[in-house]
């Protein structure tokens, strides 16, 4: 069971290196009013009401938020207070050990959100509303740039607690597909003038540095646009996966040698004993569509691209995944 524990860690991997996923967009509700108390009844659930509905906060759910981050992690002390570097995909995994089922949320890299901003000296510098991605180019090093995106991605949550993370950068591409022996893609878009073996049309198993301008490249292939990227994006994750698969049916310790190899390139604050344990329970679970808090693109005055969500879609969200109607709770307990 432990190899299968880490299979299901290095298939997450494999969805976080190649982020930007297209989500599902969930249709929005009016949540006129919330507030969290601790009830008195059903075991001390959380409580929140809206609209005169009590809902109770679901237990034995683990949280895992997935990062991608566009610098070299490896390097543990950042240049500065304000350079860790953008975590430019963001998917945050709820595995419900009860229903025994795992959702995705994409959070858009532009997602406006409020975030906790150091100056250059590295001393609080105010909260600022701003692309939700830039929480992670503040802190010393790469551990308190996580921490500092973690509570950027749970204050626009609602407050959600937020168990586990894990960030890697694009390095990691490069180093999954390398052992995985190259994955094998057709190359819809022309790559030559990145690299002259990748034309348009040819049916090539990337190798060296290309699974990385594979799945990043974006400005200077085909017609620019985020879309192509994700649909490239798709395409290498679902071959690596069949490759992961194979590979450890052949040789159970693969694994864990592809978690060695990415070794200082994955910053996380879980042991490794805790990670074995959830996808010990979790890696027969039915992983959901990846979905996306709806929310509208706008331009903003500094030129750069903003997301814009409405507070009430994202309880809504919340209240989905992490709470139950009360009397739903209320008959569970009945029939226990």
């Amino acid at each position: 069971m432990a190899f299968r524990g880490i299979c299901f860690l290095v298939s997450l991997m494999v969805i976080a290196v190649i982020g930007y996923f297209v989500g599902q967009q969930l249709e929005g509700g009016a949540v006129k009013e919330q507030r969290a108390t601790m009830s008195s009844g059903f075991g001390q659930y959380e409580e929140k009401i809206y609209q005169g509905k009590t809902y109770y906060k679901k237990t034995n759910v683990t949280t895992l938020l997935l990062m991608g981050i566009d610098r070299d992690i490896t390097e543990t002390t950042v240049k500065s207070y304000r350079n860790g570097g953008q975590a430019d995909f963001l998917v945050l995994l709820v595995i419900d050990h009860d229903a025994g089922t795992i959702r995705q949320l994409q959070i858009e890299r532009d997602t406006m959100a409020k975030v906790d901003v150091l100056t250059i000296l590295g001393k609080p510098g105010g909260t600022r509303v701003m692309q939700i991605c830039l929480s992670h180019g503040y802190g010393a090093d790469q551990t308190a740039c996580c921490e500092n995106a973690v509570y950027s991605v749970s204050r626009y949550l609602d407050g959600l607690d937020i168990d586990l993370y894990m960030a890697v950068d694009y390095s990691a591409v490069d180093v999954i597909n390398s052992l995985l022996g190259g994955v094998t893609v057709t190359l819809k878009e022309d790559f030559s003038a990145l690299d002259p073996a990748m034309t348009a049309g040819t049916t090539l198993k990337l190798q060296g540095h290309q699974a990385e301008l594979y799945v990043r490249s974006r400005m200077s292939v085909g017609d620019g646009t985020n879309a192509s990227r994700q649909l490239r994006q798709r395409e290498w994750m679902d071959g690596a996966s069949d490759l992961l698969k194979a590979r450890v049916r052949e040789d159970s310790g693969f694994l864990q040698s592809l978690l060695n190899a990415l070794g200082d390139g994955l910053t996380t604050n879980a042991a490794q004993g805790r990670l074995v344990n959830e996808f010990n329970q979790a890696w027969q679970y039915p992983i959901s569509p990846v979905e996306q808090i709806r929310g509208t693109y706008a331009v903003g005055a500094d030129g750069f691209v903003e997301y814009h969500t409405e507070k009430d879609d994202v309880t809504r969200w919340v209240l989905e995944t992490f709470y139950r109607p009360a009397e739903e709770t209320g008959k569970e307990s009945e029939q226990g």
